[in-house]
């Protein structure tokens, strides 16, 4: 099956195909156009019996730096609408979609990038890698993440500190599934991908349902809406649109809390 796409390089090894975000001269940040894509390609994956297994993973030495800030820093509220609308529906696309999914982190994971990561079903993560929700400093939230996995307080440290979670402390935490030096790193995604692929489909499908289930009936589902509702208010607040004008300008931003104005 050939598949082109503008972000994403897609390729095939037996029955495990890997989707590489391939956007290295912005570190792999994502727009809408990436979220469409990625979109794109789990649709063609999910109907080809010739698939098993999808492997996800970074083009260059990033997983992903998260949003393009060239994207967000002059997007209209009605572009963030758009963006948050295909932001939530892919991770929760990942995350129902009947193919194993496994993430092969190859570097930092930030923002957004880390919540791609935390879509997936199995992680890997090489040793040097790190993940990092930045969106506090950026005006917006990123509450709530990885809270069925690590807990409250280490999910608040992640989202009101935005510091750097090494991979080592990662799986340490049950962030992720495992932690190699580079030199492994390909073998273990291997090992996860090939042992997914010989499993019954059917029931790595159900699995995930009764999984997804499971995490609905804790608000799951509640949350990833009511998460894209906020982030997008944020983003229009004034201190949204100061933090991504003071990255612009490298300074310090300079923060208010003040409501967004009809007119923002």
């Amino acid at each position: 099956m050939t598949m082109t796409f503008d972000s994403l390089l897609v390729s095939q090894a037996g029955t495990v195909w890997t989707i590489t975000l391939n956007r290295p001269e912005v570190k792999n940040a994502h727009d809408t156009h990436v979220f469409k894509e990625i979109s794109q390609a789990l649709d063609m994956l999910e109907h080809n019996d010739d698939c098993r297994c999808i492997v996800i993973t970074g083009s260059g030495d990033f997983f992903s730096s998260g949003q393009d800030l060239r994207f967000t820093a002059t997007a209209t509220s009605e572009q963030m609408d758009e963006y948050g609308h295909w932001n939530e529906g892919t991770r929760q696309r990942m995350q129902r979609s009947p193919k194993p999914i496994v993430a092969a982190v190859n570097g930092p994971a930030i923002g957004g990038g880390g919540y791609i990561a935390m879509s997936c079903d199995l992680i890997v993560a090489v040793d040097t890698a790190f993940f990092q929700m930045r969106e506090i400093q950026a005006g917006n939230h990123s509450g709530g993440v990885a809270l069925l996995s690590v807990g409250r307080a280490r999910s608040l440290e992640m989202s009101l500190l935005g510091r750097k979670v090494n991979a080592p402390e990662a799986e340490r935490w049950g962030l992720i599934n495992r932690c190699v030096p580079a030199a492994e790193f390909e073998d273990a995604v291997n090992d996860y991908a090939i042992a997914l692929s010989e499993l019954p489909p059917l029931a790595i499908k159900y699995t995930k349902k009764a999984t997804n289930i499971l995490m609905d009936s804790a608000g799951y589902s509640n949350h990833m809406a009511a998460s894209g509702t906020m982030q997008g208010y944020l983003s229009m607040s004034p201190d949204g649109r100061e933090a991504k004008m003071a990255f612009k300008e490298k300074r310090k931003p300079v923060f208010t809390g003040a409501l967004p104005s009809r007119t923002t």
